[in-house]
This record gives structure tokens, C-alpha cells and sequence, in this order.
């Protein structure tokens, strides 16, 4: 397996991170109900972990004398400023399915360098605490829009 200069590799975690579909929908609006609050609260966490990720990623491209390289939202993501966060979990979830593996990769290419290893590691392991927050609430009914008797 050919090895990436760690700066390249960090750069891909930065892009993958900050450039996602949570911290995106904290810019815009989006349909939810009275009963979405603890969908909201998965979603804000999970945007601000990766923003406070994204923040030490650049500071460790900087460290190496490189320049952090964010890249720009994927314009796919305007499609969804109108949808139900219902569904914008389904898709975040969808996402965070491939992005683990992705963060794998990284994680194993940046096996030279062990301070971005260890930050690519603890990544790692915040987005499956994200995954298992995600799959918390897919086994939590969503409350029914008709009144019991």
C-alpha cells in the first residue's frame, strides 16, 4: 500500500469532517416537529464535534507547515434544506456508514506519524459514538400526530 504525506491525509479527514451534512445543517432550516428534540440534540452534538474536530485537524496540518484545505459543501446538500430532519437522520446516518470505513483508511495511512494517528483514532471513535447515537434513535417510535383516546 502506497503511503500519503500525513498533511494529505489530514486535509481528506478535515474535508470529510467539516464538510459534512451535520455541520452544513446548522446553516439552514429545516422542517422538524415538536417531538424531534432529541433528534436535534444528536444532530447539533454531532455538528459540533466534528467542527471541534475539524479545529485540532487544522491546527495539526499547521504543525506540519501545511495549509488546512477545507474544500466547499457538496452542492447535493441544497436539495435537502426543505426535507424533515426525519429524514435528514436517515441521511446522516447513511453517510456516517461510509464515512467510518473512510476514517479507517485514514487512520491506517496515518500510521508513521503517531500525534495524527492518535487525533485520526479519537475520531474514529467519536463517529461511532455518533453511529450509536444515530441507531439510538431509530429504535425510538416517532410520536404519533394523532391524539390518543
Amino acid at each position: 500500500m502506497s503511503r500519503r504525506h500525513p498533511i494529505d491525509v489530514l486535509n481528506r479527514l478535515l474535508r470529510l469532517l467539516f464538510r459534512s451534512l451535520p455541520v452544513y445543517l446548522q446553516g439552514t432550516q429545516f422542517w422538524a416537529r415538536g417531538g424531534d428534540a432529541p433528534g436535534l440534540a444528536v444532530l447539533q452534538t454531532i455538528a459540533a464535534d466534528r467542527k471541534r474536530f475539524a479545529k485540532r485537524l487544522a491546527a495539526a496540518i499547521d504543525q506540519r507547515g501545511g495549509v488546512a484545505e477545507a474544500g466547499q459543501f457538496p452542492a447535493a446538500f441544497t436539495g435537502l434544506n426543505d426535507v424533515s430532519l426525519e429524514y435528514l437522520l436517515d441521511c446522516v446516518g447513511r453517510a456516517q456508514q461510509k464515512e467510518i470505513p473512510a476514517i479507517q483508511r485514514h487512520l491506517v495511512e496515518l500510521e508513521g506519524d503517531p500525534e495524527a494517528h492518535a487525533l485520526a483514532a479519537e475520531i474514529l471513535a467519536n463517529a461511532c459514538k455518533h453511529r450509536e447515537m444515530l441507531d439510538g434513535l431509530a429504535q425510538v417510535p416517532a410520536p404519533s400526530p394523532f391524539p390518543r383516546d
